[in-house]
């Protein structure tokens, strides 16, 4: 059965190291939300399949692309458009980042061969709604 709960992000990370995990929230069967501490820089990439809504919970990140670098703080909220290859760099490190998209965004990588530095995809957060 279903019930409401609550989750910490900040209790939900602290296990984790930068990057190894990529924690999933499920909001309903065609959106979600991800949180993660970032650190360095993510490879270039894109997305397919929508839009991604970037949220700096705390630190600082660097969104590059094409067009240069937007340097988001806490608090500071941007949309990446569906197909625009961009690159994530943590400025801080351990930045925590939420980050709001499609559940079939897909991942587009500009060199299919690089090192995701153990990024991974997990819904930790599925017990708490069972």
């Amino acid at each position: 059965m279903w019930k409401l709960a609550k989750i910490n992000l900040l209790e939900l990370l602290a296990p984790h190291p930068p990057r190894t995990n990529f924690h999933v929230i499920a909001v309903d069967e065609e959106y979600t939300v991800r949180v993660a501490k970032t650190i360095g820089r993510f490879p270039w990439h894109s997305h397919p399949n929508g839009d991604e809504g970037w949220f700096i919970f705390e630190g600082r990140l660097g969104i590059h692309t094409t067009d240069g670098m937007l340097e988001l703080n806490r608090g500071d909220f941007t949309v990446i458009p569906r197909g625009v290859c961009h690159s994530p760099e943590a400025l801080v490190p351990n930045t925590i980042v939420i980050i709001f998209n499609r559940r079939d965004l897909g991942m587009t990588l500009q060199d299919s061969n690089v090192d995701l530095g153990g990024f991974e995809e997990n819904d930790l957060t599925q017990k708490s709604n069972e």
